[in-house]
């Protein structure tokens, strides 16, 4: 009998969260994906229309909280709970609400000095939320030319950088070479395994941006090693083995299977000693006596059930794990790890004879 991967017939809605530090260029971005011709129907979900500043000349209508656009897709603001905004937009999909709008994906964009992580921690917590929506990825818009200053001075800005999926780097025409080898190597201290793109205006095309499957992969396989950082060897982040004080990552590895209990008790420590300093965790685990792989995520104290990938990524069978916070202790935690390693199952030597 022929298994139907549940994984390529999901119809639950993607949600791509962006976000970005205030001026970082999520407007331009925005405006450059509704006027994109393959872009689909999207509703954009704002906290204020005039925050983000809809081109002109894309808005067919508008109404108290909703601007229909010319190419089919939508605006909404959300005034007040995004639950309820996404429930609005669902009902009006459906019909049972009007306006009836009809869209196939659906892009947050988050106010400059926003925290994501309590959205992406809602996917793991609010079970109705996750039936119809899942969250594609975070993509957290970079400028180039100010995100020092702002890392310095914002612990928002470092979260955002800290939790995204994808990594934009705008404003590339206002910084010389040295500035830009400069910007990225203080992006990546924080988070040094997630894609990056580099860009001017926004300008980035539409299946760099939509579609991607890098939150939690479940329906691309070829994503999966991007998500972890696969194709990036572990020690290319700088000082990610040693304890250094603020945001940075730590990448966990280890050929052998692991003993699931073990690794439980690891993360619950781990979670109960950083408490809102553990930012994200995400990786493939190898576990003893488990063919496939499986995937660990988690944002925060707040993990998903573990779900299994198809395939390692280059047939390699290697537990990978990055975790991303503040004031990691690289070296403790690889201790800790690595005492999750599973001891062999007692084998009988038969020269001993038999009882």
């Amino acid at each position: 009998m022929t298994r139907i991967d549940d994984r390529a017939v999901d119809e639950r809605i993607p949600i791509t969260l962006l976000t970005g530090f205030l001026g970082a260029g999520k407007t331009t971005l925005v405006n450059r994906l509704l006027s994109a011709p393959d872009a689909g129907r999207i509703a954009v979900i704002v906290n204020e229309f005039g925050e983000i500043g809809i081109d002109g000349d894309l808005i067919a209508r508008a109404s108290e909280d909703m601007l229909e656009l010319t190419n089919g897709c939508i605006c909404c603001a959300a005034q007040g709970d995004l639950m309820d905004g996404l429930n609005k937009l669902f009902l009006r999909k459906v019909g049972l609400a009007e306006p009836r709008v009809d869209f196939d994906k659906i892009v947050i964009e988050t106010t400059g000095i926003a925290d994501p992580s309590p959205l992406a921690r809602l996917f793991y917590t609010d079970m109705k939320l996750d039936l119809t929506f899942r969250l594609d990825a975070v993509l957290t818009v970079v400028d180039l030319k100010h995100v020092q200053g702002q890392l310095a001075r914002s612990p928002e800005a470092e979260k955002q950088v800290a939790i995204a999926d994808k990594l934009i780097f705008n404003k590339r025409d206002l910084v010389d070479d040295a500035a830009f080898a400069a910007a990225v190597a203080a992006v990546e201290r924080l988070n040094p395994f997630s894609l990056k793109e580099v860009t001017t205006h926004g300008a980035l095309p539409v299946d760099a941006l939509l579609d991607l499957d890098l939150f939690e992969p479940k329906r691309r396989d070829d994503m999966v090693g991007a998500w972890i950082g696969a194709d990036r060897p572990a020690d290319a982040a700088h000082g990610e083995h040693v304890h250094t004080p603020g945001v940075g990552a730590v990448c966990l590895q280890t050929a052998a299977p692991l003993e699931w209990n073990a690794l439980l008790r690891f993360f619950l420590e781990l979670v109960q000693e950083k408490g809102e300093d553990l930012f994200r965790v995400k990786g493939l685990v190898h576990f003893q006596n488990v063919d496939k792989p499986v995937i660990l995520q988690g944002v925060q104290a707040t993990f998903s059930p573990p779900t299994y990938a198809e395939s390692w990524p280059r047939g390699e069978v290697a537990t990978r794990i990055v975790v991303i916070g503040r004031n990691l202790d690289a070296a403790a935690m690889q201790e800790g790890f690595m005492a999750c390693v599973a001891r062999r199952e007692t084998e009988l030597d038969r020269g001993l004879g038999a009882i």
